[in-house]
């Protein structure tokens, strides 16, 4: 699979990523440096926008929800993130 780094920002929520560390993440997507400077509202600390297969794809952390419950907002094609992240990803 061909992964690469966007600057799309993803539209809506797709999916979740849940019981991977950003380090895994990271492993994941080789490459992909992480936006990691808070949006305006304060609402998502940490963002991965990509493409996989020429398929937008995100993952961002929206309002601490992988700090109180170790999840991800994730935004792409369901095959896609199921084969880079398996049963750590659920589509909505």
């Amino acid at each position: 699979m061909h992964i690469e780094s966007s600057l799309h920002e993803p539209p809506y929520r797709t999916g979740t990523l849940k019981g991977l560390t950003l380090s895994e993440i990271q492993k994941i997507l080789p490459g992909i440096q992480p936006n990691t400077r808070p949006s305006a509202d304060r609402k998502v600390t940490i963002m991965w926008r990509f493409s996989a297969n020429a398929q937008p794809c995100g993952i961002w952390n929206y309002r601490q929800s992988y700090e109180v419950r170790g999840e991800l907002s994730t935004f792409g094609p369901d095959g896609v993130l199921d084969t880079l992240f398996g049963k750590a990803y659920a589509p909505d």
